[in-house]
C-alpha cells in the first residue's frame, strides 16, 4: 500500500447499503499515523446518519495484512450468519466500522510461531529480519550503556546460568513497569525473580496451541534440564520472547490511553450537524492485547460525555483481577474496574480452557517468583496475574454472571442488571487463542447490537 487512505479503507456493500470501514493507525507511543483519516472519520460521523459504530482492535503479532484480514473475516462471517439465519434488527441499523492498527508485529510471545533460524529454509532472510525487529524493539527500553552487551548475550546459541543472570540484570528495565491492571500491586521483580519466570516457562512441556498458531513443543531434554533448575539449555531467543510479553502489554496500554482514548472521546462527544438525530451507539470489540487497548481507551479519562453501548472482549490477555473490587496490596480496585460504569450493557468477556497461552503461559511470563509458587486450586486461577481469557474474571464475584457461551439463536439477556460482567465460558466454541471468529462470537456481538432499551 503506497499510503494510508485518507477516507475509508473499504466500503462494504450489504443488502444494497454501503458501509464505510475505516482503519486508523497508531505508532507505539499512541500517536496517530493517519491524522487525515482520523479527521475524515470524525467528520463522517458528524455528517452522517449512522446508528452504530463498531470499533475493533487486534492483538499481538499482527501486521497490516493480518490485522485487516482478521477484521474482514470477522465482518464477513458476521454478515453471513445474519443472512443464513435471516436475522433482523429491532431498530434501524446503519453501521460504521473502525479497525485500529497498532505496531505489534515485532513482538512475539514465547508460545507464538515466530521464525526459527535453526533449520531455516528459503525464508531465512525474512526470519532474520523478524528476529532483529524483536531484539531492536527490546533494546529501545534498556539503559544505553547495556545495549551492546544485550546484543552480545542474546546472539549466543545457548546461555549459561551466570550469563542468564547477567542478562536478567540487563533486562530489568523491561520488567520494572508497574502492572496497570493491578495498580501499585507489587514492586518490580529482581533479577532472580526474572530468572524464575524464564525457568517456569521453559519447564512447560508443550507450547503448542490447538489453533495451530503457536510454536512447537519444547524438547524432552530441555524440559528435563529445566526441571533440574539449570539455565544452560536456554535459547536466548526464547528469553527475548518472554520479555516481549511485558513489552506488548505496556505498548497496548499506551496506544489505548494516548491514541484510541482521545479518538473514542471525540466519537462519543460528537454533535450531529442535523439534530435531533440520535448519536450512534458505540460497540467495542477486542482480541487478546486488543482488549487492553480498548479498556485503556475507555478508562483513560474522566471527560467522556456518555457511555459506550457494549464491550466484547475475546480471549483478553489481561489479569483476571483487572475488574476486581479489592485486589491490590493496599486494598484498591483493579486498574480497569472503572470500565464497568462506562458501558451501558454488561461487559461480555470470553475465556476457554483450550487457550493454551492464556491458561498455562501468560502468568508465568509476566511477574514475580512469589506468584509462580502459589498453590493451584482446581478450576481457580493459579496466580493473581493469571489471564482473564484463560480463567475468566476474579475478585469481582458480586459483579459477575458466569455462563456457558451460547450457540447462535439462543438469546443473551443483556438488559439492565446489577451484574456488570458476563463471563462466557467458550470451551465448546473457542479451541485456541486465535479462534475468535466463529458463529458463537458473531452471535454474541449480534445480541449486543440488537439489545433493546440501551
Amino acid at each position: 500500500m503506497d499510503r494510508l487512505p485518507v477516507g475509508p479503507y473499504k466500503r462494504l456493500q450489504r443488502s444494497g447499503v454501503e458501509i464505510p470501514w475505516y482503519i486508523v493507525s497508531f505508532d507505539k507511543n499512541g500517536r496517530c499515523q493517519a491524522p487525515l483519516t482520523r479527521q475524515d472519520l470524525v467528520e463522517t460521523v458528524l455528517g452522517g446518519n449512522y446508528t452504530d459504530i463498531i470499533l475493533f482492535s487486534h492483538g499481538w503479532n499482527q501486521d497490516w495484512t493480518a490485522a485487516s484480514g482478521l477484521y474482514e473475516r470477522f465482518l464477513e462471517g458476521y454478515q453471513k450468519m445474519k443472512e443464513d439465519r435471516s436475522l433482523t434488527y429491532s431498530r434501524p441499523f446503519q453501521p460504521l466500522l473502525i479497525g485500529i492498527f497498532w505496531p505489534s508485529i515485532a513482538l512475539v510471545a514465547p508460545w507464538e510461531a515466530g521464525p526459527q533460524l535453526a533449520g531455516a529454509g528459503s525464508c531465512l532472510d525474512e526470519q532474520v529480519e523478524f528476529e532483529l525487529g524483536q531484539v531492536e524493539s527490546l533494546a529501545e527500553d534498556l539503559k544505553a550503556a547495556n545495549v551492546e552487551r544485550f546484543y552480545e548475550l542474546i546472539q549466543q546459541k545457548t546461555i549459561s546460568a551466570d550469563k542468564a543472570r547477567e542478562l536478567a540484570e540487563v533486562m530489568e528495565p523491561i520488567y520494572a513497569t508497574q502492572c496497570d491492571e493491578l495498580i501499585g500491586a507489587e514492586p518490580a521483580p529482581a533479577a532472580e525473580e526474572i530468572l524464575e519466570a524464564w525457568r517456569a516457562v521453559a519447564q512447560l512441556e508443550d507450547f503448542k496451541d490447538t489453533s495451530g498458531d503457536f510454536s512447537e513443543p519444547a524438547s524432552a531434554s530441555a524440559v528435563g534440564l529445566a526441571a533440574a533448575g539449570r539455565l544452560d539449555f536456554l535459547d536466548p531467543r526464547n528469553v527475548v520472547r518472554v520479555a516481549t510479553v511485558l513489552q506488548m502489554k505496556d505498548r497496548s496500554g499506551v496506544v489505548g490511553a494516548k491514541g484510541v482514548g482521545p479518538l473514542l472521546q471525540d466519537l462519543l462527544s460528537a454533535k450531529r450537524h442535523s439534530p435531533p438525530v440520535q448519536s450512534p451507539r458505540v460497540h467495542l470489540v477486542g482480541h487478546s492485547y486488543g482488549c487492553k487497548v480498548l479498556l485503556s481507551a475507555l478508562c483513560y479519562s474522566d471527560a467522556f460525555t456518555r457511555n459506550v453501548n457494549s464491550v466484547l472482549l475475546l480471549q483478553p490477555a489481561m489479569s483476571c483481577l483487572c475488574f476486581g473490587q479489592q485486589v491490590t496490596a493496599s486494598g484498591g480496585p483493579g486498574g480497569y474496574r472503572r470500565a464497568l460504569k462506562r458501558v451501558d450493557q454488561p461487559i461480555l468477556t470470553t475465556f476457554s480452557r483450550h487457550d493454551i497461552p492464556l491458561r498455562r503461559l501468560f502468568h508465568k511470563s509476566v511477574r514475580r517468583k512469589v506468584d509462580l509458587g502459589e498453590a493451584q486450586i482446581a478450576g481457580a486461577p493459579p496466580s493473581r496475574y493469571a489471564a482473564l481469557g484463560g480463567y475468566g474474571p476474579a475478585g469481582a464475584e458480586e459483579d459477575t454472571f458466569a455462563t456457558e457461551m451460547l450457540s447462535a439463536g439462543v438469546k443473551y439477556s443483556l438488559g439492565p442488571t446489577q451484574r456488570r460482567i458476563v463471563a462466557l465460558r467458550g470451551d465448546a466454541f473457542i479451541k485456541g487463542h486465535g479462534d475468535i471468529s466463529n458463529e458463537a462470537t458473531w452471535w454474541a456481538l449480534y445480541c449486543q447490537i440488537n439489545e433493546e432499551g440501551t
